[in-house]
């Protein structure tokens, strides 16, 4: 009777299979965001295209602009809270870490690798929390850049908590003689505890327990809680799997546009009964004793001799083949084709609208995701706050994430919105969050509003008074 496979080593062989599959899928969804999108050329392409770089490459790169059209959608504004101590909070913690230039890498790594992190660490001497973001892990096997992190969920369904997230790098340290050396680092997180661990043999066999002066091998983790934000994409899928193939389409049809031109987009001259070079002898291989024709030049040539020319190949058929296939990139990933401009007509602005309609679609959910990832992350920041610095901030207050609007604006039908809103009574902090102020703003406008008002008061009560000694 034929043995059956062990169930466990069967999962296990199943999930790094996965896994394998998932960094490798990562892995090429950002090399065509970067434009490494491997066109062969031939080598009459390669002498003039890409010639100035380390390795000859060409791409028409669309798959950067799918991504530009939702990440430069995806402002986070502020934090709200219905306790001003935590919003405030919230606010300072995302400001002192430069959040606000380091967002766009967040949410372009949520949308181009399916996930992305945020560490969240304590900072002592600061006295408050330090956001950090991380990319998702890929191993150098699979041409990755090993390091980064990695969630592990309960019964490794994405729909349930995270169990644990564990970050790995490449350490490198010297020698006594200063030669260098690398090894294999990784901690894993726990909502309790840390570890951290050494590779031990060059596979993923082995890994132990890895101890230094100023770690140790295993830490409680007092605040209780896994001190990483998770970004996730719907279904932790790249927003770029769908656009693979035809930007390969793409690269192919200007490849042969280009070809076209090169052998055929201009006349070829042909002679007969004569050699056109200058010394009446065959053309050298560099080309260096053909004839130059220009104005004004005197050419013999024998009576017998004749001379025709071909016509120039008509290349716009393959142009519109290209523009199609851009036209196809942009309806299977939502993208408005304005963003590739086919042609000189710029397109009315209801147009525009409803071109962004399918985009707005897509940044809404992904505003929706990503605020819960920031949300976590601010989470997580105050039980920081509160157990190493007794901050004291309410536990149980919501933090909620504000966006900049997606929509493209009309400024001057948002001031006539706001004016009627105005006129039935909607309050003034309101207003000026719709018109796109944040936290620190408003706070300021507030505070400054609130001065003007007591300046008026006293100025008022002031009169007052001397109105009463006037009459005395």
């Amino acid at each position: 009777m034929p043995q059956l496979p062990d169930p466990e080593l069967s999962y296990a062989m199943w999930m790094a299979e996965e896994e394998k599959t998932r960094q490798q899928n990562i892995v090429i969804a950002r090399k065509y965001d970067e434009g490494e999108h491997g066109v062969k050329l031939t080598e009459r392409q390669e002498e003039f295209l890409g010639f100035n770089l380390s390795e000859e490459r060409f791409a028409l790169n669309y798959c950067a602009t799918i991504l530009n059209a939702m990440t430069e959608r995806m402002i986070v504004r502020g934090f709200e809270s219905a306790d001003e101590d935590v919003a405030a909070a919230a606010w300072e913690w995302w400001k002192a870490s430069r959040m606000d230039a380091l967002q766009d890498d967040i949410h372009r790594g949520m949308v181009r690798d399916g996930e992305t992190f945020v560490f969240v660490e304590w900072n002592e001497e600061e006295r408050r929390p330090r956001l950090y973001p991380h990319p998702r892990y890929t191993d150098a096997l699979y041409d990755g850049t090993g390091f980064g992190c990695k969630a592990f969920f309960a019964n490794g369904d994405p729909n349930q908590p995270i169990t644990k997230v564990s970050k790995r790098w490449t350490q490198r340290t010297y020698d006594e003689k200063g030669k260098p050396q690398t090894r294999q680092r990784m901690t894993v997180y726990y909502p309790d505890l840390v570890q951290r661990f050494i590779r031990s043999t060059s596979d993923e066999s082995g890994w132990e327990l890895y101890e230094t002066e100023d770690e140790p091998a295993e830490m409680v983790w007092e605040p209780g809680v896994i001190p990483w934000a998770h970004f996730r994409n719907p279904r932790m899928r790249s927003d770029l799997w769908d656009a693979f193939t035809v930007q390969d389409l793409i690269n192919k049809t200007a490849v042969d546009i280009i070809a076209a031109a090169d052998a055929a987009g201009f006349p070829m001259r042909i002679a007969e009964g004569w050699i056109p070079t200058t010394d009446g002898k065959q053309p050298e291989t560099e080309g260096g004793n053909y004839l130059s024709l220009f104005p004004g030049c005197w050419i013999a040539v024998p009576k017998e001799a004749t001379y025709s020319q071909t016509v120039p190949a008509d290349i716009s058929k393959l142009l519109e083949g290209l523009d199609s296939y851009i036209l196809k990139l942009a309806q299977i990933t939502d993208t408005p084709t304005s963003r590739f401009q086919l042609t000189r007509q710029v397109a009315a602005e209801g147009t525009l609208k409803q071109q962004e309609g399918p985009l707005l679609a897509k940044v809404r959910l992904r505003t929706t995701m990503g605020g819960n990832g920031w949300e976590d992350m601010q989470e997580i920041a105050r039980r920081l706050a509160n157990t190493f610095g007794s901050a004291g901030l309410d536990k149980e207050a919501d933090i909620e994430t504000q966006w900049e609007p997606a929509e493209t604006r009309d400024e001057k039908q948002v001031l006539e919105r706001l004016q009627i809103k105005a006129a039935l009574g909607v309050p003034q902090e309101q207003l000026w969050d719709e018109m796109g102020y944040n936290v620190e703003q408003i706070a300021t406008m507030k505070a400054q509003k609130a001065e003007e008002m007591q300046t008026q008061s006293n100025i008022g009560s002031e009169v007052l008074r001397a109105f009463e000694r006037g009459g005395q």
